[in-house]
């Protein structure tokens, strides 16, 4: 899932094979809602044709957006929710953190995405292109994976001046409920108060209550709208 960037008029896309199918492009939107009219998006679609694409599946979109492409034609393949917590309020610390975690290095790659298989349902799963692009999203990242002899958990975090992401953080089932996720989601508040983030966000299925209930556990509060992944058949 390497993506190209794709500027149409004044709007601006990230493309690529979706989970490395050769007929499925995957659309991230880089640009506001205002920026995709009807126009753009017909050049959009025949841009994709050309390429070779038969359908299209979208990054994570919000309602505006979501709008503006259901008008084209997409459908809600899925929704997300969407969690924040204020920074400024205190963030627990890890009662022993040292050697509770490490760096996440490209050799631990392979069984990082054996994490990510077991941790998430085949749609949601991501690829190698796909853990890089969570790497990159943002201009500061973390990779963290638990220490051991055997690699159960990792996350990735992101910042953005004053704006923090959990971008992914997976826990294999048959390692779950062993405080994992806590370790996770502290180093990850931990890191991001530190480098002078406000607020961290992060998404998850409305239907993942284990996720739901740790996100909420550390203050991460829903908020009313949810992120849409959109799908639409290019044929």
């Amino acid at each position: 899932m390497a993506l190209t960037p794709l500027s149409i008029g004044s709007a601006r896309f990230r493309v690529g094979a979706w989970q490395g199918a050769a007929d499925v492009a995957y659309l991230a939107v880089a640009s506001a809602a205002a920026t995709m009219a009807p126009w753009v998006l017909a050049a959009l679609r025949d841009r994709l044709r050309e390429q070779g694409y038969r359908g299209v599946v979208t990054a994570a979109v919000a309602p505006r957006e979501r709008d503006v492409l259901i008008g084209d034609g997409f459908g809600i393949r899925s929704e997300l929710a969407t969690l924040s917590r204020d920074l400024e309020a205190e963030v627990p610390r890890l009662a022993d953190p040292r050697g509770r975690t490490r760096r996440g290095r490209w050799r631990d790659l392979d069984i990082v995405l054996q994490v990510d298989a077991a941790a998430f349902s085949p749609f949601w799963r991501l690829d190698a292109d796909g853990i890089h692009e969570a790497r990159t999203a943002t201009p500061s990242s973390r990779w963290r994976v638990n220490r051991g002899t055997e690699i159960q958990a990792y996350s990735i975090t992101g910042r953005a001046r004053s704006q923090g992401y959990v971008q992914r953080l997976a826990v294999a089932a048959r390692s779950q409920g062993r405080g994992l996720g806590t370790l996770l989601v502290l180093d990850a508040l931990m890191w991001l108060k530190q480098g002078g983030a406000r607020t961290a966000l992060v998404n998850t299925q409305p239907d993942n209550d284990r996720a739901l209930d740790l996100y909420r556990r550390f203050g991460f509060r829903m908020a009313p709208d949810r992120l849409a992944v959109l799908y639409r058949d290019l044929r």
